[in-house]
C-alpha cells in the first residue's frame, strides 16, 4: 500500500480527522446522562470521585474546551499547543461521557488515537511514516473488534439468533434489514458470519488490490447496514477507510497521468 507524499493528501486527512472529532464531541455533548445505576470503571474518569466523575457541567465545560481547542487547531493556529490540549480535552471528555452515558459506545477511540498522531506530527514526530500508524490505527479497530467476538464467543457468535435480539431491542422499528434479520435467522447468521469475516480479515487492506477492494466494498455494505438499522453514526469510520485505502490509489493513478 502506497499513500500520495504531499502536503495536499496529508492536510485532507488532517481536516477530515479533527472534523470528525467535532462532529463527536457534539453529538456526545446532547447525549442523555446517566441518572441511576451501578457505577462500574469503564474509562480513566471512572478512578475519580464519584462526586467529580458523574458531574454534567464538569463534562459540558470540557466537552466546549475540547471542541474550541479543536477548531482553533483546525485552523492552525497555535497548531502545537492547541493539537495537545484537543487531545487531553478530547480524552476527559470521552472518559466522563463513558462513565455515564446509558449505553456502550467506541466510537470516539480511533479518533482519539489518530489526533495523538496528527499532534505528533504537529512536533515533527512520525513525519515519515504517518500514514502507515493511521492506516494501522484504523484497521486495528475492525480487527479487534472481530477477534474479541471470537475470543468470547468463538464461532457460536454466529448463530443468528443473539443478532435478531439485538435489532428487535435496539433497531430502528422502520428498518428494512431489521424486518428482513427478524423474519429469517438464516439472513442474521449470513450476516454475523460477513461481519466477521470482514472484522478479523481486515488486514487484507493491506493487501493487493482486489482483496483491498473487495474488503472496502464490505466495509461500504457493513456501516450502511449498520446506519440503516441502528443510526449509530459509524460512517465517519467509513470516510478514513475510504481516504486511507481507497483514495491513494486514485491519486496515484492521477499523478502518473500528469507526469
Amino acid at each position: 500500500m502506497k499513500w500520495p507524499t504531499s502536503e495536499k493528501y496529508y492536510t485532507g486527512f488532517r481536516i477530515l480527522t479533527i472534523v470528525s472529532a467535532i462532529a463527536l464531541l457534539l453529538d456526545q455533548l446532547f447525549i442523555p446522562w446517566r441518572s441511576d445505576g451501578e457505577i462500574r470503571v469503564v474509562s480513566l474518569a471512572g478512578w475519580l470521585p464519584e462526586k467529580i466523575m458523574s458531574s454534567h457541567p464538569l463534562f459540558q465545560a470540557v466537552t466546549l474546551a475540547a471542541i474550541l481547542s479543536a477548531t482553533l487547531w483546525l485552523f492552525k493556529l497555535k497548531p502545537k499547543l492547541t493539537s495537545v490540549a484537543t487531545g487531553v480535552f478530547f480524552i476527559l471528555s470521552t472518559s466522563l461521557y463513558l462513565q455515564n452515558e446509558p449505553f456502550g459506545d467506541h466510537r470516539q477511540s480511533v479518533f482519539c488515537l489518530l489526533m495523538i498522531a496528527l499532534a505528533a506530527r504537529e512536533y515533527r514526530f512520525l513525519h515519515n511514516y504517518f500514514f502507515q500508524v493511521a492506516a494501522c490505527i484504523v484497521v486495528s479497530f475492525y480487527f479487534l473488534a472481530g477477534w474479541e467476538k471470537i475470543f468470547y464467543s468463538g464461532l457460536s457468535w454466529v448463530n443468528g439468533t443473539s443478532l435478531q435480539v439485538f435489532v428487535h431491542y435496539t433497531g430502528n422499528g422502520r428498518s428494512f434489514l431489521r424486518n428482513l434479520i427478524l423474519q429469517d435467522v438464516d439472513v442474521a447468521r449470513f450476516l454475523q458470519a460477513g461481519i466477521l469475516l470482514l472484522e478479523c480479515g481486515s488486514f487484507l487492506l493491506f493487501g493487493p488490490r482486489m482483496l483491498r477492494r473487495m474488503w472496502i466494498v464490505g466495509l461500504i455494505g457493513f456501516h450502511i447496514g449498520i446506519e440503516e438499522i441502528f443510526g449509530y453514526r459509524y460512517f465517519l469510520h467509513l470516510l478514513v477507510v475510504l481516504y486511507l485505502f481507497a483514495l491513494p490509489e486514485w491519486v496515484n493513478r492521477k499523478n502518473d497521468k500528469t507526469t
